[in-house]
C-alpha cells in the first residue's frame, strides 16, 4: 500500500518549526482511511499541477484540484477524505520565518481556496520550483524573500470557501455515521432536486454527484474489508448495494479485483 509522508521532518518539534516544503509526484489512487485528523501548530499550503484532494478543513470540505492553492491556518484541524494521484508543492511556514506576517491571506481564521488562471498556475509553479531549490540549498534568506512574493498573490480568505451546498453534499456522502445512497437521497435533504444537485456538483468539481457517491462507497468498503469481520455480503449492504453479485462487479470494475481478492492481499493496484 503506497503511503502519504508529511513533508516536513516527524522527528522534528513542531514547536521549532521554521520552513519546509516538498515537491510530489503521486500517481495513483491512496487508501487515506487510516490518516488521522491533523492540527499543525504552522500555516500549510499545497498547490496542485494534477490531481485532486478532498479535504474537510475546520468542518467545511473542500476540493482542492489542478491550478488551485489551498492554504491552511495554523492550529486548524483538517483531514483528508479522498485523494487521488496529485503532482504539486506542499509547503509548511512559520509567521516567525516571514520577512512580513502581515500579508492578508493570513489575516483570515478560514482556510483559502484560490483557483489560479493557466497563466499564473504556470507562474506559480516556477516560483515554487525556486523556492524548493533555495530550501534545498538552505538559503533561507532567499526562501524567506521568494515566499513572501508567493504570499502577496494570495487574496484575503472570505469565509468558507466553495459553494455551500456543494461542501454539505460532500460532507453527507463523506460522513461515515451514513450509509451511502442515491442521489434522490441527498437531494431530498438538501432540499433541492436531483437534476439541480447534479449540475451543481459537476459545475463546482467537475465530478458528477453519483461519482461522489461511488467514490465513498468503495472507500467505505476497502475500509471494512481490511476490519475482516464482516462478510462480503454484509459489507455490500452496509454500503448500499443490496445485491452482492453487483456489488462484487462494482468492486472489481474499480480496482481489477474481486473484494475477497481484496481483503487477502492476492492484488494490491496501489502498490506502485
Amino acid at each position: 500500500m503506497s503511503e502519504i509522508t508529511p513533508y516536513w521532518n516527524t522527528a522534528q518539534e513542531l514547536s521549532q518549526f521554521q520552513f519546509s516544503i516538498k515537491k510530489v509526484d503521486r500517481k495513483g489512487y491512496f487508501d487515506v482511511s487510516d490518516i488521522p485528523q491533523t492540527t499543525l501548530p504552522f500555516h500549510a499550503f499545497a498547490f496542485l499541477t494534477e490531481g485532486e484532494i478532498l479535504m474537510e478543513v475546520d468542518g467545511a470540505t473542500i476540493l482542492c484540484k489542478a491550478g488551485h492553492i489551498l492554504l491552511i491556518p495554523a492550529r486548524t484541524p483538517f483531514r483528508v477524505l479522498y485523494f487521488n494521484g496529485n503532482s504539486g508543492f506542499e509547503c509548511g511556514f512559520s509567521m516567525h520565518f516571514l520577512k512580513d506576517p502581515s500579508y492578508s491571506c493570513l489575516q483570515g481564521q478560514h482556510p483559502l481556496l484560490q483557483p489560479l488562471s493557466e497563466e499564473d498556475a504556470r507562474f506559480t509553479a516556477l516560483l515554487l520550483e525556486e523556492l524548493l531549490k533555495a530550501h534545498q540549498l538552505k538559503n533561507l534568506p532567499l526562501a524567506a524573500s521568494t515566499l513572501d512574493l508567493f504570499l502577496c498573490r494570495l487574496r484575503t480568505p472570505e469565509g468558507h470557501p466553495g459553494n455551500p451546498i456543494v461542501n454539505r453534499f460532500l460532507e453527507m456522502v463523506f460522513d461515515r455515521n451514513r450509509k451511502p445512497g442515491k442521489v434522490t437521497v441527498y437531494a431530498d435533504a438538501l432540499c433541492i432536486t436531483p437534476n439541480y444537485l447534479n449540475r451543481l456538483v459537476r459545475q463546482h468539481t467537475e465530478h458528477s454527484a453519483m461519482d461522489w457517491i461511488e467514490i465513498s462507497r468503495l472507500k467505505l468498503a476497502k475500509i471494512l474489508l481490511k476490519q475482516n469481520q464482516l462478510q462480503i455480503a454484509e459489507i455490500a449492504s452496509a454500503v448500499g448495494i443490496d445485491d452482492q453479485s453487483y456489488f462484487t462487479r462494482f468492486f472489481k470494475k474499480n480496482e481489477g479485483c474481486t473484494p475477497t481478492q481484496y481483503r487477502l492481499g492476492e492484488k494490491n493496484l496501489y502498490a506502485e
